[in-house]
């Protein structure tokens, strides 16, 4: 690894190590032990609670609203406010408590506790979900960083690298829960309101903006003017002066949402510019990861919907979006390191089928359920359960012929070459039925395989007749 190079990776690898160390500090603060959620995310946030983690007794329950501390007002603080900590907020204490449980207001004694590796261990592996959560960021830091360091002399590599960091440091701070120890702690206050919430529109957004310019080769203008590749970072430092001053939390949250349209423009402009074999193979492979990842994202309105009622299978579709961010991330660090590049082709165009095919299926036959139902119980008066076998036969009528329409469709669209060998090696199958000259069967041979598989050059061998022997 060059020298030149080292630094990015120190930067990766500091940034990692910085949110394990504020990670670390957390766990030594004083808790009451429980998991929160808020109950809403900017106009008036409360802390819920959720989950005992280090199961201490505690007249706490799940779905309470913390109200106060003592004679503290904690309501409307659940997007992090810096709160003096009762003189009582020590490891063995018990805390006094102001909760909101089922409408009525009560107060009751807490007793404050250490998190332990129990807890550690519930709040992240103890459930699918979680689990896959983790696995999904560990997965997209190994790639990042695996690519950088096959490739550490593309800019698209160390920008991949530094993404994955973000998403890796961003994934450790969220290994505790935020609630009161996070609150009544200055610096615990500052590390983790950075990690946890500024990093998405201060490192994140901007890390992905920057390697949008960058891939799979930096734009022309920034090839001219090498500064303005810093722009990003430089628009997220700003930001981060202007939260960290006091500014509008909700900016934090509108930037990155602007960084991430401008780095969709950004590939979609890459896509439409790129000229060279190799740089659209490696567009190709974006999005591959793009077509799966959002595609996982999907898989979580069954449940949603209340489709899936398993409540295993309902954890793991919902946690599958991690794994499409971990899948992305391969397909992007398979792109940098060119690797059998044109291989993606199939998996995008098979994805795009399928997946269309389902939506359009699923459409078909919930729309069949709910009109069939509608006028059974307009004519009988209630549904009848054949309403579902009608569905279902429906449903496998229509299978093939809209398999087959969808794959014409989009290979005429997205894969027209494909298309047109297609079209081309069905007129070739005619002409060999009905063509008895050998030497025109062999030109049009080769007409057909250099318009389909465009080789360097084309040979036919005969195999020679043997000529029968004389008795």
């Amino acid at each position: 690894m060059t020298h030149s190079r080292r630094p990015v990776l120190f930067l990766a690898l500091g940034l990692v190590l910085l949110s394990a160390l504020q990670l670390a500090y957390r766990a030594t603060l004083p808790t009451d032990g429980w998991s929160v959620t808020t109950s809403d995310a900017f106009n008036n946030p409360d802390w819920v609670y959720w989950q005992n983690l280090v199961g201490q007794p505690s007249l706490l329950m799940g779905g309470d609203t913390l109200i106060a501390v003592g004679d503290q007002s904690v309501t409307g603080t659940a997007t992090l406010t810096q709160l003096p900590p009762p003189p009582y907020w020590t490891a063995g204490n018990q805390a006094a408590l102001t909760i909101s449980r089922d409408g009525q207001q009560q107060t009751i004694s807490v007793p404050v506790v250490n998190w332990n590796w129990q807890a550690w261990w519930k709040y992240n592996i103890a459930t699918i979900s979680q689990f896959i959560n983790l696995s999904g960021v560990l997965i997209l830091f190994a790639t990042g960083l695996f690519a950088f360091w096959r490739r550490p002399d593309i800019p698209s590599a160390q920008a991949l690298l530094m993404l994955c960091t973000v998403f890796l440091a961003n994934a450790m701070s969220g290994l505790l829960p935020d609630g009161l120890s996070v609150q009544f702690n200055q610096l615990a206050y500052y590390l983790t309101r950075f990690f946890s919430y500024m990093i998405f529109g201060v490192l994140l957004a901007p890390s992905l903006l920057t390697f949008t310019l960058l891939f799979p080769r930096p734009k022309q203008v920034i090839q001219r003017h090498h500064f303005l590749v810093f722009v990003p970072h430089a628009l997220g430092f700003l930001l981060l002066l202007y939260l960290l001053s006091g500014g509008i939390e909700a900016i934090n949250w509108y930037t990155t949402m602007a960084m991430v349209l401008a780095s969709i423009v950004s590939l979609i402009h890459s896509g439409l510019t790129q000229r060279e074999a190799l740089s659209r193979a490696q567009m190709r492979w974006v999005m591959g990861g793009l077509v799966i990842g959002l595609g996982s994202a999907l898989l979580t309105f069954p449940p949603a919907f209340g489709w899936i009622k398993d409540p295993f299978w309902a954890e793991v579709l919902n946690s599958s979006p991690n794994l499409g961010f971990a899948v992305l991330g391969i397909s992007l660090a398979m792109a940098i390191l060119r690797y059998q590049l044109y291989d993606i082709e199939v998996i995008i165009r098979k994805t795009l089928i399928y997946g269309l095919l389902t939506g359009l299926l699923a459409l078909v036959y919930f729309g069949s359920v709910v009109l069939l139902q509608s006028v059974f119980e307009s004519i009988i008066g209630e549904s009848s359960p054949i309403i579902i076998v009608i569905s279902t036969l429906l449903i496998a009528a229509l299978f093939s012929p809209l398999r087959r329409r969808l794959q014409v469709t989009i290979d005429r669209r997205f894969f027209r070459r494909k298309y047109n060998a297609q079209r081309v090696l069905a007129q070739f199958a005619q002409t060999a039925q009905s063509e008895v000259e050998l030497e025109a069967l062999a030109a049009d041979l080769q007409r057909v395989v250099m318009e389909t598989m465009q080789p360097e050059s084309v040979s036919i061998w005969l195999k020679p007749v043997k000529q029968p022997t004389r008795p």
